[in-house]
């Protein structure tokens, strides 16, 4: 998982229109996303 602020600096102007809470959700949904697409891959690669 990335950094906080790496995430902000990712996000750029539109870190400013969002909460610290609403950036650390957002920051979790797309790590999770990014593992459900990751496995995907991977079994894809196995078959």
């Amino acid at each position: 998982m990335i950094s906080l602020q790496e995430f902000k600096d990712a996000l750029g102007d539109e870190a400013t229109k969002l909460t610290e809470e609403e950036i650390l959700k957002l920051r979790d949904n797309m790590d999770k996303m990014a593992d459900i697409f990751f496995t995907m891959w991977l079994e894809e690669r196995k078959k």
